[in-house]
């Protein structure tokens, strides 16, 4: 069975989810059984939920540009730059 890249994004945004949530959701109980306001606790997660929607946009956003369809494409063109600076390094002398 071969996994696309679209699951293993779709995966990672999931476990992100559950991670953020889960640091809200035990943030949220310890705030309450602290016994501060209200008031208080709405600010911390509508705060959370601000940043949480900022996270999930720019995820999306990398994904409809197509940032995750070609992950390894990055590490090859790195090393054949990498090589043309050696060669054209070593015509001058330098190497």
């Amino acid at each position: 069975m071969r996994i696309s890249q679209r699951t293993i994004a779709l995966m990672t945004l999931f476990i992100f989810l559950f991670v953020v949530g889960s640091i809200i959701a035990v943030r949220t109980v310890a705030y309450l059984q602290a016994g501060f306001e209200l008031k208080g606790f709405l600010v911390q997660v509508i705060t959370y939920v601000i940043a949480l929607t900022g996270w999930l946009l720019l995820f999306v956003y990398a994904y409809v540009k197509g940032d995750f369809k070609d992950i390894e494409g990055p590490k090859y063109d790195l090393l054949e730059k990498e090589e043309k600076i050696i060669e054209a390094e070593k015509k001058a002398g330098r190497y």
